[in-house]
């Protein structure tokens, strides 16, 4: 079945959820209401005027589909969540780029207990335009983890984590895949009943498929909960240094790292704000490390129970470090860019959603971005708009 005919077939369905359109219960329901499956279904149209996000400024008209599955069990000390869904969108002109991309996801939780904690696994197939390298690519992910959360005593509490990912790139000639591997350890401390002292590690190892590897060592102290009058969330300031096995044996990378996750409550329940800031090493997919710095901001008015608008604004700036320590540049595509690129970017978007109720949902949305970029070829506009509707069974 080819794209389009999927579009049609899970955009009559959508409609025909719209006529017989009724208060919302799980699908499938078991076990007197432990066990209940869901079943989503989505179709939505967009305009993208920049579909490999470079200076070719190549746009098109995207149809996407998709369909997915739910499941929960709500029963004794553990709960379960899992998911499977397929994505498809098709492209109108530029040949090649059509996917189809699956995805399986399964949570084990445990809520109550001396300990609790989750462990998760989860696959999926991603294809998706770069700024970074300026290209498309598409990816097999698997990323698996183990969180806990364990009372020492008194006002202290032990928390931490495992961590295994890997992103798998179909063409591995152009692209480096990643493996990394993960653990941290925080200590809570509560300073009051509206805020906690956290002091952390966090070791991570990362290879590529360029035989390349690096070492994470990083220290951590922040607040969770009321940051200040006025603003909630999570505050973490660390210090990072990043050792690299390459070519020429490149010195340790030192920087700050950042995470903010904020909200900022009103008294009136139609208005949300958030905002977060983080900072942090990461690797391009041609294996490039970079240090990159974002802020966002999201704006979330309720008009009433069926209207809502959301809006977005957000800044970032990425430092290119070359790759672990190697100052080669090739143009590409994709572009392998070393410690001489430096970007910033600016981006809006807004959105008007409407919900009949759980069973039908639309939205007409807008973006915008803007890529500065010390190379030409990063230096982009993309911009686009997408009309979606859904439904939940």
């Amino acid at each position: 079945m080819t794209s389009w005919q999927e579009f049609r077939g899970v955009l009559a369905l959508v409609l025909a959820s719209y006529v017989a359109a009724t208060p919302a219960h799980a699908l499938v329901a078991l076990n007197e209401g432990h066990d209940r499956i869901f079943v989503n279904a989505s179709v939505s149209v967009s305009r993208d005027s920049n579909v490999f996000a470079n200076s070719d400024n190549r746009g098109d008209y995207v149809y996407s589909s998709s369909l997915s599955a739910e499941y929960t069990r709500r029963a004794g000390w553990i709960g379960v969540n899992a998911n499977a869904s397929v994505g498809s969108s098709h492209f109108a002109t530029i040949k090649g780029q059509d996917f189809n991309n699956p995805s399986l996801g399964l949570e084990f939780t445990k809520q109550t207990g001396r300990t609790t904690g989750s462990l998760t696994f989860s696959g999926s197939k991603e294809s998706r335009a770069d700024a970074a390298v300026n290209v498309r690519s598409t990816s097999w992910n698997i990323p698996i983890g183990l969180n806990f959360k364990y009372p020492i005593s008194g006002t202290y509490t032990l928390a931490g984590s495992l961590g295994y990912s890997s992103r798998r790139y179909l063409d591995e000639n152009a692209f480096a895949s990643l493996k990394s591997y993960s653990a941290s350890m925080d200590l809570l401390h509560i300073l009051t009943t509206e805020r906690d002292l956290i002091m952390g590690y966090r070791y991570r190892y990362s290879e590529t498929s360029k035989q390349l590897s690096s070492t994470d060592h990083n220290f951590s102290l922040g607040l969770n909960g009321k940051i200040i009058r006025g603003v909630n969330g999570g505050l973490r300031v660390g210090y990072q240094t990043r050792i690299s096995n390459g070519p020429g044996h490149p010195p340790p990378i030192n920087s700050w790292t950042v995470s903010a996750p904020v909200s900022f409550p009103f008294g009136s329940k139609k208005l949300n704000l958030s905002g977060s800031l983080s900072k942090d090493l990461s690797f391009t997919p041609t294996g490039g490390v970079v240090d990159t710095t974002n802020a966002n901001f999201d704006t979330k008015y309720a008009f009433n129970s069926h209207w809502s608008a959301v809006a977005t604004l957000a800044f970032g700036d990425s430092r290119f470090l070359g790759d672990a320590g190697r100052v080669l540049v090739s143009p590409g595509p994709p572009p392998v860019f070393g410690p001489h690129r430096h970007d910033d970017y600016i981006t809006w978007s807004a959105s008007l959603n409407y919900s009949m109720n759980e069973h039908f949902k639309a939205s007409i949305s807008y973006s915008w971005f803007k890529n500065w970029s010390t190379i030409s070829y990063g230096d982009f506009v993309r911009s686009s708009w997408t009309m979606t509707a859904s439904s939940r069974w």
